[in-house]
């Protein structure tokens, strides 16, 4: 199974209020719509609920993509089992190696519990997922995520008695994929000479791998909580022949040069995500309060030069897109209706987690992929 991690608004993020701006009767909607269309329980009145940031992270194992209700075979869990902490709403939930619900120690998994339509001040329609987390047999609704678009932060939809549809029974959304990015500070290299990522901007040239000199068509940033599963990867100076400790997030992807993924993969140059090739040592997790996170995007899903080796920039195909917010979209939206781009491709072979397995033990400080006339750091 893989390891799928998505982010919602927790509870203690989303504010309900009638439309007039009154209190509701219910003090949780969202955790009493486990037992059905709490949103109905305030007719006649429509209902306002403002979001504030999509940043507490759940991660979990998955089998399919998918994110459903009820993953369970009679009393056996089949999927979504928590596998990291995580602490939301001031309560933590805590991994187990059980799968038998009524067993000791019981099973934790993750569910869609519910989903019901908003829409917002113009009438588009959003649809807001319920996601919980089970421990054995008890069941609490925890917070929110969207199938599809999601709304910025600060953002108010309407929850519109008679119109808003809620369904409680065999819902599915897919799971979007995490962005690959940059922590601020990092170098990147121009024909100019290296620059910090957070002052590059669209326009601006940088060094590819494969076409030289390219421009960069959009920079997304986003500050995040960097303490869970959106923590930044280190890796150490030299340890994929870097010049500097290289920061990004858990699942860019890194070009790797190495003999042994030509032996089990049949090519020399494979990517791999950083949070795959962790080892305690030269590459690891590196917790901070906060992540300040960039992306650039270029014509052609390519590589650049960060710290000097060469990594990914943003993915652009069909299903990564679900990864970014609203606006985000809507931005690189107009920057393919501007310069004709099309859906990306990825540039190299991408390996699972456990194809990165096979050649973690293989990596050194001749791995990494340096720009030509760039000199090696001491």
């Amino acid at each position: 199974m893989a390891e799928q991690t998505i982010y919602i608004f927790a509870k203690s993020a989303v504010t309900i209020t009638r439309v007039n701006g009154s209190a509701t009767n219910q003090s949780d909607i969202i955790g009493n719509a486990l037992n059905g269309d709490a949103f109905s329980w305030e007719v006649p009145y429509n209902l306002a609920l403002k979001f504030g940031t999509a940043s507490t992270a759940i991660t979990f194992n998955d089998s399919d993509g998918i994110l459903s209700d009820d993953p369970f075979f009679l009393s056996t869990v089949t999927d979504q089992r928590l596998t990291q902490p995580v602490t939301v709403n001031g309560v933590t939930y805590t991994p187990s190696s059980g799968t038998v619900r009524w067993g000791n120690p019981a099973p934790v998994n993750v569910e869609n519990e519910y989903e019901v339509t908003l829409f917002d001040s113009s009438g588009t329609a959003y649809r807001m997922v319920g996601v919980s987390i089970t421990q054995g047999y008890n069941t609490s609704v925890v917070g929110v995520m969207f199938d599809g678009a999601t709304p910025p932060p600060g953002t108010t939809l309407f929850y519109k008695q008679g119109i808003s549809s809620y369904g409680g029974i065999g819902q599915t959304v897919t799971i979007p994929p995490a962005v690959t990015c940059f922590l601020a500070g990092t170098a990147i290299e121009t024909p100019q000479g290296s620059c910090a990522v957070e002052d590059l901007r669209s326009g601006d040239l940088v060094l590819t791998l494969d076409g030289g000199a390219k421009p960069i068509r959009w920079i997304g940033r986003s500050v995040v909580d960097g303490l869970g599963a959106l923590a930044p990867i280190r890796i150490a100076k030299g340890a994929l022949g870097n010049r500097r400790d290289l920061f990004v997030s858990p699942n860019h992807r890194l070009l790797l040069r190495l003999a042994s993924a030509e032996l089990y993969f049949g090519s020399h140059e494979v990517l791999a995500a950083a949070k795959f090739l962790v080892n305690g040592a030269s590459l690891t997790a590196s917790p901070r309060r906060q992540a300040d996170y960039l992306h650039l995007l270029l014509d052609r899903h390519d590589m650049v030069f960060s710290e000097g080796i060469a990594s990914e920039t943003l993915f652009t195909g069909a299903s990564a897109l679900e990864a970014l917010d609203a606006n985000a979209r809507a931005e690189i939206s107009a920057v393919f209706r501007r310069y004709g781009l099309t859906p990306q491709c990825l540039s190299r072979p991408s390996l699972t987690k456990t194809e990165a397995t096979l050649i973690r033990a293989d990596l050194c400080a001749t791995s990494g992929v340096r720009p030509a006339g760039l000199a090696r750091a001491a």
